[in-house]
């Protein structure tokens, strides 16, 4: 007797001279419904998810549960202490969540005592409030007068507030003095390192800025490419 092609009921032949049409209907109609049967038992209801977000999780072989979807900002994780071996939790410490980069090269000259933008800044999205940020900055930087001494400073901000200051006296970072009275230009590399809490999950800007010591004195920034990189570190 011939079958049907994905689940095998028996069928007449093209050639069968049927006897018995109505026990033939229904042979087949009970293969049908065996087979139904079973495969809705076998199927996954929908109504085992009812919000957003919620995932099909097994508690043993053969066996499912709903898993409900988890707080914002949280990921899966295994663990096998749950029911389903999964839970919904902040990313362990201690691991660099994201990494953010940016560079200079435009030359800003500052002959203030006042703090300056030095236009090397670069801004981060925290994607948990409890996450710091480590921020690495190297700049180059001038010190030039035409007196016997040249001061400049560099500091660190987190939008308009100060958190990492060179000194008391606002220019430690770069510092010259020549005893025989010749005008003096000195130039290098600042580079400073600064572990920060913002606590937000919002963009957050972080930048530098320079000032002079003494009237008179001028400070030069970017005279070549200076850098500032921020990584986000999971608390």
């Amino acid at each position: 007797m011939p079958t049907t092609t994905n689940y095998g009921w028996t069928t007449p032949a093209d050639t069968d001279l049927v006897k018995d049409g109505a026990s033939a209907i229904r042979t087949l109609g009970t293969a049908i419904d065996t087979t139904v049967f079973n495969n809705a038992g076998a199927a996954i209801a929908k109504t085992i998810v009812d919000a957003k977000g919620d995932i099909i999780a097994a508690t043993a072989a053969d066996t499912v549960a709903r898993l409900a979807v988890g707080a914002n900002n949280t990921v899966l994780m295994a663990d096998s202490s749950t029911a389903t071996g999964l839970k919904w939790d902040t990313p362990p410490g201690g691991k660099v969540l994201q990494v953010v980069q940016a560079t200079s090269t435009t030359v800003t000259s500052v002959t203030s005592q006042t703090f300056t933008d030095t236009n090397l800044s670069a801004s981060i999205t925290p994607t948990l409030a409890t996450s710091k940020v480590l921020v690495m900055f190297s700049q180059t930087c001038s010190s030039s007068s035409s007196g016997n001494e040249a001061k400049s400073g560099i500091r660190l901000l987190r939008g308009s507030t100060a958190i990492y200051s060179p000194g008391a006296s606002g220019y430690e970072t770069s510092y010259i003095y020549v005893s025989n009275g010749s005008a003096v230009d000195t130039k290098g590399i600042v580079a400073g390192t600064y572990l920060d809490s913002p606590a937000t999950t919002s963009s957050t800007t972080y930048k530098t800025q320079v000032r002079i010591g003494d009237v008179g004195d001028t400070a030069q920034v970017n005279d070549g490419i200076s850098t500032i990189t921020l990584f986000e570190i999971g608390a």
